[in-house]
């Protein structure tokens, strides 16, 4: 029973956690490569460089992940939610997706692994498996990843305070179809001593 003034969130109750970035995952192994749209990814670690993302255990872009142990995380605008959308309703295992979305991807990574071209990413991070953990959820595995690198637009990112937040649009999943982004900059006050 929820407390006064609250309603109980159900089987929904990760949506208290959303709206959140959503990322299109791209791997390849053995000449097919496929993504997906995940927002359950976020950084782990600092030293050493680490992300971990719960990602679906049936999922064919996992499955290309846990062959080839490298993988890139692609950052899209709002302007791109339909490219989102799309990315995680269609089933890559008996099509192609990449054809049917319009995706473009390239090799130039330093881990070899396929990044977005098309659409074009406002940032990549490209990850190679750390570990792979299977027992500590049911229906995904925690993939801990070493960051191999990682670089931005440079007309929306600056390397002190991240994401120039009102340029950079970062696709946020709230619900089903419905997507969000940033809205506005709020800075906290200074603490005084």
């Amino acid at each position: 029973m929820a407390p006064r003034g609250y309603i109980d969130a159900g089987t929904k109750w990760y949506y208290i956690l959303h709206p959140r970035p959503v990322y299109i995952i791209l791997a390849e192994h053995a000449g097919s490569a496929n993504f997906m749209a995940a927002s359950w990814v976020m950084p782990f670690s600092e030293e050493p460089p680490r992300i971990v993302a719960a990602l679906e255990k049936e999922a064919y872009t996992t499955e290309l992940i846990k062959e080839s142990a490298i993988f890139t995380v692609n950052v899209l605008g709002v302007e791109h939610i339909d490219f989102i959308y799309g990315a995680g309703t269609i089933s890559g295992r008996e099509v192609d997706k990449l054809s049917i979305l319009g995706a473009e991807v390239s090799r130039d990574t330093i881990t070899g692994a396929p990044r977005l071209t098309k659409p074009r990413p406002i940032g990549v991070v490209e990850a190679k498996i750390h570990r792979l953990l299977d027992e500590l959820a049911g229906d995904v595995y925690l993939v801990v990843a070493d960051v191999v690198a990682a670089y931005a637009d440079e007309s929306l990112f600056n390397t002190r305070y991240g994401w120039e937040i009102r340029k950079a649009k970062i696709a946020m999943h709230s619900a089903g179809r419905a997507f969000t982004t940033n809205n506005g900059l709020y800075v906290a006050r200074r603490k005084r001593s």
